[in-house]
């Protein structure tokens, strides 16, 4: 297929490459002059005719990314692949006019590239199951799980992935201060808490996506207390469990 790529980040630059690596036709735009890549045509004006557009600009640029394609009469997908907010990709394809999917990427910035060709998982946001087998067979060679839903399913799929990255990087901050307190080895607690197993399997699995809309019970509420208390005695702000405690006692 003849594919185009709207931006030459780091999401872009992996994009180009993975398309590269699936035989591919690459070409690439920019506003911002970049030294592409040698398998990539970079041209200073989008072409017209092609399959799939993959806009990898920054949020704040992915209207005007879409604007520029539609003056211009480029034909063929868009495929939003930024962290746009819920909602962001149909209110597009409509205000344009044009078919637009949403189709995050799941990157970490030093290994873009094997990451890209190795992903967990794909997610297609679909504006029409025309576009997503399209995009399905695009990504089919990887052999990797294919998800295939809404646009606004997928949009907030992204930030919800990396908001529960964020909280678990706090949980753990907050958890290694009290253990330094008590002069404790914290990646021994975090080896015996296996928070993979703790969250995922143990004692039935799924604790969190069990249970939504309703608030923790059992000895959890009398733990957590407990938790924060032994963080006050030793003069330390548990921030994030004071504020998990707020949460669930307002539901």
């Amino acid at each position: 297929m003849r594919t185009q790529i709207i931006g030459l980040g780091t999401v872009g630059r992996a994009q180009a490459h993975l398309l590269h690596k699936l035989n591919h036709e690459v070409h690439a735009y920019d506003v911002q002059a970049k030294k592409p890549p040698k398998y990539v045509n970079f041209i200073t004006k989008p072409h017209s005719n092609v399959n799939i557009n993959f806009i990898c600009t920054p949020e704040a640029q992915v209207e005007n990314a879409i604007q520029n394609l539609v003056k211009n009469h480029v034909q063929g997908l868009y495929v939003v692949k930024s962290s746009t907010p819920p909602g962001t990709t149909k209110l597009l394809s409509e205000k344009y006019h044009v078919h637009i999917c949403h189709n995050p990427e799941f990157l970490r910035k030093k290994y873009a590239f094997q990451d890209v060709e190795n992903p967990s998982r794909i997610i297609i946001g679909q504006c029409c199951p025309k576009h997503g087998r399209l995009l399905a067979g695009l990504y089919k060679p990887l052999n990797k799980p294919i998800y295939v839903t809404e646009p606004t399913i997928s949009e907030l799929v992204k930030l919800t992935g990396n908001a529960l990255r964020a909280t678990v990087i706090t949980f753990w901050n907050e958890i290694h201060e009290l253990a330094a307190a008590l002069r404790l080895n914290t990646r021994e607690v975090a080896d015996l808490v296996d928070q993979v197993q703790t969250i995922g399997t143990w004692e039935g699995g799924q604790w969190g996506t069990r249970f939504f809309g309703k608030s923790y019970g059992g000895c959890l509420p009398k733990d957590v207390d407990q938790l924060i208390n032994i963080f006050q005695q030793h003069g330390l702000s548990p921030t994030l469990f004071q504020a998990i405690k707020i949460f669930n006692e307002k539901l």
